[in-house]
C-alpha cells in the first residue's frame, strides 16, 4: 500500500508547512496569548514533520533518528495548549504556575534524549510492519505513562474551561466557543487511542489530530475576524460588571454584549444578534446618537429609569486596523442623585429649605438681567420678624426656629413658585417678584402681612404671637439697577415700618 503510506506522509508535510505558516502569521501578532499558539504552531510543525519522515523511513536508525526529531516539539504540546487555553481567555497565571506546567515536558524531553542510556521513557524500540509498511513499535517506560497521564490532564482542564466558556457565551462567540472546544477534544481523543493501543495501523494520529485542532481554531479565528482581540476574552470583567458593555463591528451591527446591558437596555435579546444597533435600540435616541457619533454624553433612560453615562470607542488591532467598537454603558443615577442634592443643599437654607442668601443673588441677579432685556416690572419685599431675640430669650432657640419654619410657611401661602424667596439672616427674608408692579408687591405685601399675624405658634404648652415689619421696592422699567440698589431701597422701606410702629409695611419706589 505505497499510495496510502505516500498520503499519509503527504498529509503530515503539508501539516507542518501549515503549521509553520500559522506559526509566523501569529507571532506577528504581538499578543502573550498568540505567542502561546505561535509556538504550539511551530512545536506542531517538529512533531508533522518528524512523523512523516519516521512513516517513511524504512530502518530502525532513520525511524529512531525522526522519532527524536518528532520530540523536539511533541512534549510540549499539551503544555503550551494549556497555558494558551488560559491566556486566551484572560485566565491569566503566574511565572512559577507556567514553570510547574512546563516541568514535566522538560524532563520528557530528557528522558527521551538520553533513553539509549536509561530506558525511562522507552523500554524497546523496533521496527514491525502492519501489513501495510513498515512502522515503529515501541514499548513503553515509566515515564512514558507519567507523560500521557499529564497530556490527559491538560487537555481535560483546557476542555473544562472553553465548555465553560461556550456555557456562558451568547452569539457568534458562543458558536466559536464551540469551534474551539472540539479543536481541544481532537488531540485527547487520539491520546486514549493510544494509551489503549486501539490506533488503526499502529499509527500515531496524534500529528493529525493537532494539525485538525490548529485548522478549527484557524476557521474560528478568521471567521470571526472583527474580534481580533482575542474574541474569548470574556472574562468575569465583562460578564459581572455592573457596567453595560456592547460590542458592535464596523457597519454597527450588534456583536455581543453583557447582562449589565440587557438590564439597561431590556431590546438586547440573543436574536438581535448580527443586526444594526440604530434598528434594535432606535427607541433609546440619546444612545444610539452618542454611538454613532463615537462621543461621551450622559443619557436619561426611562425603562428602566437612570441616568447613563455613554462611552463609544473604537477597537483596533496592533496594526491600528479598526475591528469594530465598544460602548459601555455606566450607571451614574446616584451620581446624579448626589449632585442634585449636594446642589439643593449647596443652594438652599438648612433650616427653613428657602433659598440661602448666596442662591437668592445669584437668581435674582440673573432676573435683573431678564427684565433688563425685556422691559419687565420688578418688585423686591424685605421681611424683618419682630421682637425675634425676645423670643429666643424668652422660649429658647427651638421655638425661634419653629417660629422661622412657620413664618416660610405663611410666605409660601402667599406668593408664586415663581416668586424668588430667600433667606438672607436669621430672622430676615427677602423676596423677589417677577413681572410684579409696584401695585401689585404693595396687595402682595398686606397678604403676607396679615397671614403673618394670624399665625401663633404652639411650643410646649405656650402660645407664641408673632409679627413682621416689611420692606416693599419695585420699578416697571430697569435701567441701570442692580440687586444691591433694590436691596438698599428696601431695607430704607423698612427701617421706616420698624420706626413707625412695627407690623406693618412700607414702601418706597425705585
Amino acid at each position: 500500500m505505497v499510495i496510502l503510506r505516500i498520503m499519509l506522509c503527504g498529509f503530515l508535510l503539508a501539516s507542518g508547512i501549515f503549521t509553520l505558516l500559522v506559526a509566523i502569521y501569529s507571532f506577528r501578532k504581538r499578543d502573550p496569548a498568540t505567542n502561546y499558539f505561535a509556538v504550539f504552531s511551530l512545536s506542531i510543525t517538529f512533531y508533522s514533520l518528524g512523523y512523516a519522515m519516521e512513516l517513511y523511513s524504512d530502518t530502525l536508525v532513520r525511524m529512531r533518528f525522526w522519532n527524536f526529531v518528532e520530540y523536539i516539539g511533541l512534549p510540549f504540546l499539551p503544555a503550551l495548549w494549556l497555558v494558551f487555553t488560559f491566556e486566551y481567555n484572560n485566565k491569566h497565571i503566574g511565572l512559577i504556575e507556567k514553570l510547574c506546567i512546563f516541568m514535566i515536558p522538560f524532563m520528557t524531553f530528557i528522558f527521551r534524549v538520553t533513553n539509549s542510556l536509561n530506558h525511562f521513557y522507552y523500554l524497546s524500540v523496533k521496527v514491525t510492519s502492519n501489513y501495510y509498511f513498515p512502522v515503529l513499535y515501541i514499548e513503553k517506560g515509566p515515564w512514558y505513562w507519567v507523560h500521557a497521564l499529564f497530556v490527559t490532564s491538560c487537555f481535560i482542564v483546557a476542555n473544562y474551561v472553553y465548555y465553560a466558556v461556550y456555557k456562558k457565551s451568547i452569539g457568534p462567540i458562543r458558536r466559536q466557543g464551540a469551534i474551539l472546544l472540539i479543536a481541544s477534544l481532537l488531540p485527547w481523543v487520539t491520546v486514549v487511542l493510544d494509551l489503549l493501543n486501539l490506533s488503526p495501523l499502529d499509527i500515531d494520529y496524534g500529528p493529525f489530530a493537532v494539525t485538525s485542532s490548529v485548522i478549527l481554531f484557524f476557521i474560528a479565528f478568521l471567521r470571526y475576524h472583527f474580534l481580533n482581540i482575542k474574541p474569548l476574552a470574556r472574562d468575569k470583567a465583562f460578564e459581572l460588571t455592573n457596567d453595560g458593555i456592547i460590542v458592535l463591528d464596523t457597519n454597527y451591527n450588534i456583536i455581543d454584549f453583557n447582562p449589565s446591558a440587557v438590564v439597561i437596555c431590556n431590546d438586547l435579546r440573543e436574536n438581535v444578534i448580527g443586526k444594526d444597533v440604530q434598528v434594535v435600540l432606535g427607541r433609546y435616541k440619546g444612545l444610539v446618537y452618542s454611538i454613532l457619533n463615537e462621543a461621551e454624553s450622559q443619557c436619561d433612560l426611562e425603562d428602566p429609569k437612570g441616568n447613563y453615562r455613554v462611552n463609544t470607542v473604537r477597537i483596533l488591532e496592533v496594526n491600528h486596523r479598526q475591528v469594530g467598537y465598544l460602548v459601555t454603558l455606566t450607571d451614574i443615577t446616584k451620581y446624579v442623585n448626589m449632585m442634585q442634592e449636594l446642589n439643593h443643599l449647596a443652594s438652599r437654607d438648612a433650616l427653613t429649605g428657602v433659598y440661602n442668601r448666596r442662591y437668592f443673588v445669584e437668581l435674582s441677579s440673573r432676573e435683573i438681567v431678564k427684565a433688563k432685556r425685556y422691559n419687565h416690572a420688578l418688585s423686591l419685599i424685605i421681611i424683618d420678624l419682630d421682637y425675634f431675640k425676645q423670643i429666643n430669650d424668652t422660649h429658647g432657640h427651638q421655638a425661634g426656629d419653629l417660629v422661622l419654619i412657620e413664618v416660610v410657611k405663611c410666605c409660601r401661602n402667599s406668593i408664586r413658585s415663581i416668586d424668588i424667596f430667600g433667606r438672607f439672616g436669621g430672622e430676615e427674608f427677602v423676596i423677589l417678584f417677577p413681572e410684579t408692579n409696584l401695585g401689585e408687591c404693595n396687595i402682595i405685601a398686606g397678604r403676607i402681612l396679615k397671614n403673618i399675624e394670624n399665625t401663633i405658634v404652639s411650643y410646649e404648652n405656650k402660645h407664641i404671637k408673632i409679627t413682621a415689619s416689611l420692606g416693599v421696592t419695585g420699578t416697571n422699567f430697569l435701567y441701570n439697577q442692580s440687586l444691591d440698589i433694590f436691596l438698599k431701597k428696601a431695607d430704607q422701606a423698612l427701617y421706616q415700618a420698624k420706626s413707625e410702629g412695627r407690623n406693618c409695611f412700607r414702601c418706597l419706589e425705585l
